[in-house]
């Protein structure tokens, strides 16, 4: 089925995996909020079989708006999502002013977020990176890196990644210092939102949201399928900085993320050797001193 929305402002693209509920409840949400029919919806099912497409073929089928397609392979996150805009553009579709690539963990309470959205000019910026918080504890996920990592960082992450025991340990220190900060806000009977945070210039957006501009595809940007699973956050904030476009933290923009629902909640050692590659990739691809796609990574924008 095609889309029947005339001219879309925004696509969402989202890559499932075996979670068709999360899959369901991600779109029941999106319905709720204002602007919805204005925006279009493309599911990208990566998973073998008819278990989940009979799931959510028939929920999707219910929205003018929506579209669920079938990869032949297992193809990740990016592949699935750079899988979907070029579905999206050889139907003679126009790129749309937003471009979003996102989890389906994700949920979105504020009803006006699309409408806020499509008031921003797509020309200012090449990502938008909204407020994301965790389920539970509501930690604020954005800004994922204000800076460009240095030398010292970048050893840090090499060494963490080179071995499972140490990435298990740093992924377990991590979920324990989340959760603490979690624990002694509540004690206090705060909020880990930081109600005055403003809009700012940023190195890298979290990549479990990203809100991609026309310009940046205009530009030369690409969504980098050489990544099956982590790394997107690197390779989309380099990207950006080659081609002069700026990532802009919109904290007036907010969703809830359900943190580990897609990946799991302790460290596999599937889910290592993901993050081993991408580090070994985001390494040799962006810390060289060009940078240009590799093979098909442009979108076809004609």
């Amino acid at each position: 089925m095609g889309f029947k929305v005339e001219k879309s402002k925004a696509v969402i693209i989202t890559v499932n995996y075996k979670s068709a509920d999360s899959v369901l409840a991600f779109l029941a949400g999106l319905e709720r909020t204002e602007a919805f029919s204005e925006i279009e919806m493309i599911i990208v099912n990566n998973s073998p079989g008819e278990d989940n497409l009979s799931k959510i073929r028939p929920a999707a089928g219910k929205y003018a708006n929506a579209k669920v397609i079938q990869s032949p392979t297992n193809r990740g996150y990016f592949g699935g999502a750079r899988f979907a805009l070029d579905h999206y553009l050889e139907q003679g579709n126009a790129l749309p002013e937003w471009v979003i690539v996102c989890n389906h963990d994700i949920q979105i309470e504020d009803k006006e977020f699309f409408s806020k959205l499509l008031c921003l000019d797509p020309e200012t910026a090449g990502v938008i990176a909204p407020r994301i918080q965790t389920m539970p504890g509501r930690i604020d996920q954005n800004p994922f890196m204000r800076r460009r990592p240095g030398a010292l960082r970048w050893a840090n992450l090499r060494f963490i990644s080179c071995n499972y025991w140490a990435a298990a340990i740093w992924d377990w220190l991590s979920r324990r210092k989340s959760e603490f900060r979690s624990w002694v806000a509540a004690r206090r009977g705060q909020s880990l939102l930081d109600v005055n945070a403003k809009s700012e210039v940023i190195y890298a957006a979290h990549g479990s949201f990203f809100i991609f501009s026309r310009r940046y595809f205009e530009a030369g940007g690409f969504l980098d399928e050489n990544l099956f699973l982590y790394g997107e956050e690197i390779s989309v904030a380099e990207i950006c900085r080659s081609l002069g476009l700026l990532v802009v933290y919109e904290p007036s923009l907010c969703v809830l993320h359900k943190e580990h629902e897609s990946t799991g909640k302790v460290l596999s050692r599937f889910t290592y050797e993901c993050q081993k590659k991408a580090m070994q990739y985001v390494t040799s691809r962006y810390l060289a001193r060009s940078l240009k796609p590799v093979g098909s990574c442009q979108p076809n924008l004609s």
